[in-house]
């Protein structure tokens, strides 16, 4: 099957993340809790307070990071054969558009917090998929964390690549083809295009 949608992840995955999640659940009293889902209540409304520490260490994220090595020929290899790139962030908008623009690395879709279609949920990743118009074996979804893994399999998409950290390393999943860089995982790409 030819892949013809390439789905991304944002913070770890096409850019260096410097979060440490573990201190952020920490401060914000959340450490067993979804944390979007905790800022924003179902009820409606938003903890003013928790958004306010999430963004300061996004924000400080934003500063320092970098493109992760190889992402830029890698989304430019997959361009040249008409491959659509989407990307999903639980990140801002604000974040998102200042990396885009600021390395010049542009998705055909990208889809930020504000549309509440957070990962674990699929859909966003659905959401892409009926745009374009392409089948669950013609997607491919690269991250780097639980949520994106959780995510790609409730869209069924088959090829999850996912870049390897600390946790994961912990954890290894099944049903996941792990990657340490875009040098590496770039011929097994062109491996699924027969």
């Amino acid at each position: 099957m030819i892949i013809k949608l390439a789905i991304f992840d944002m913070d770890g995955t096409v850019f260096e993340s410097h979060l440490d999640w573990k201190s952020i659940r920490k401060e914000l009293n959340l450490e067993n809790q979804n944390i979007l889902k905790a800022i924003y209540p179902s009820s409606g409304g938003v903890e003013v307070e928790k958004l306010r520490i999430l963004e300061k260490h996004e924000k400080e994220n934003t500063r320092i990071t970098h493109p992760i090595p190889g992402i830029e020929n890698f989304l430019s290899d997959l361009k040249s054969r008409s491959i659509k790139l989407g990307l999903i962030t639980n990140n801002n908008k604000s974040n998102t558009e200042y990396l885009l623009n600021k390395f010049g690395i542009v998705f055909d879709m990208v889809i930020t917090r504000e549309l509440k279609l957070w990962k674990p949920d699929p859909a966003a990743f659905l959401m892409i998929m009926k745009h374009y118009r392409v089948s669950e074996p013609e997607t491919m979804a690269i991250g780097d964390s639980i949520y994106d893994i959780e995510a790609s399999r409730h869209a069924k998409i088959p090829n999850i690549f996912i870049k390897m950290n600390k946790y994961l390393d912990k954890h290894p999943q099944p049903d996941v083809i792990y990657f340490t860089d875009y040098k590496e995982l770039l011929p097994f790409i062109k491996s699924l295009d027969r």
